[in-house]
């Protein structure tokens, strides 16, 4: 998984020699067990295992690409939060989409492409017919030693994919004037607030169907660039622009930025559709009260997948 990594998984050569440890510590042997196993039963036990340690490594792989297309265009700093409204599209896509959607943008040409495809197989193979598939060769000696190697081998497959994927991503950081042990280390510092209980983790999800909309904010880290548009809910919720639509923002500002009030007093309240039926990736208008329309889009002069949100005041004459 790009930048967090739980634990290292480790395959020593043949069955029966399958270990799972977090760090140097904790090392869970599969010749450590109290109980002997007969050898059908370690074919079978390492079979479970090494399908377990490949479907884990596809899913980082599949994460690991959410955080890349998430990145994907972007020459300037952004906060956090604006990186977890980009991821929630990305995460609530298909595996198939977001291949799609690697394609179509300006990764498409640095030579993953086929080796993504080709992952997508596999993981959808993992996950709805591998089993069902192999049931007769499941039952055998040799089957079940064909099918440990031919999961070890996608295992090593989706790990090279993403240590690729990682160095894309570090890659696009570094074109954003990102610090890649410092932005490391902010993750490691989150993380480490998570296992401790001191802060719980942000899982970025779009709104629901019709939202009220009470106000709208602005929030900057520098008092002379441009900040961040953030509206402000009904139920005490902060949302924010995402790629297709309006996403759930931080619970609370996050530390280092400061908000400024927004003058737009006749745009709310506004009931509004949080996702508008017409819409391309950072293309579309929210109409809110009394003419005035959220706005997120792409503009000419603009790199590929920058873009700016703003609230359009009425029209004349519309």
């Amino acid at each position: 998984m790009c930048f967090i990594h739980w634990g290292t998984f480790r395959l020593s050569p043949g069955p029966g020699n399958f270990s799972i440890s977090k760090g140097e510590d904790n090392a869970v042997d599969g010749n450590d067990s109290e109980t002997e196993l007969d050898p059908e039963s370690k074919r079978i036990r390492d079979v479970y295992a090494y399908y377990g340690l490949a479907m884990y490594m596809a899913q980082n792989v599949e994460r690991g690409l959410s955080m890349l297309l998430a990145l994907e265009g972007l020459s300037t700093g952004m906060t956090a939060w604006d990186f977890d409204a980009r991821l929630a599209e990305n995460y609530q896509s298909t595996f198939g989409d977001l291949v799609s959607k690697f394609l179509s943008s300006s990764q498409g040409a640095s030579g993953l492409s086929a080796r993504l495809q080709r992952a997508n197989e596999q993981r959808n193979d993992l996950a709805h017919h591998y089993f069902w598939d192999r049931g007769i060769q499941f039952v055998s000696p040799d089957g079940q030693m064909e099918m440990i190697a031919q999961l070890g081998q996608m295992k090593v497959d989706f790990e090279s994919l993403d240590d690729d994927l990682t160095a894309l991503q570090e890659a696009a950081l570094r074109r954003r004037g990102e610090d890649i042990d410092s932005f490391r280390l902010r993750v490691e510092n989150n993380l480490h607030g998570y296992l401790s209980g001191v802060a719980l983790p942000y899982s970025p999800e779009r709104v629901p169907n019709k939202v009220v909309v009470v106000a709208a904010e602005e929030w900057r880290s520098d008092p002379d660039k441009p900040g961040n548009l953030v509206l402000f809910s009904k139920e005490g919720r902060y949302l924010v622009p995402g790629e297709r639509g309006i996403c759930y923002g931080p619970t609370a500002i996050p530390k280092g930025l400061v908000s400024r009030p927004l003058s737009f007093d006749k745009a709310f309240p506004a009931e509004l559709n949080p996702r508008p039926k017409t819409t391309s990736a950072w293309n579309y208008g929210i109409p809110l009260a009394n003419g005035y329309v959220l706005r997120a889009q792409t503009r000419p002069g603009l790199e590929a997948g920058q873009f700016r949100v703003w609230i359009q005041r009425p029209q004349p004459g519309k």
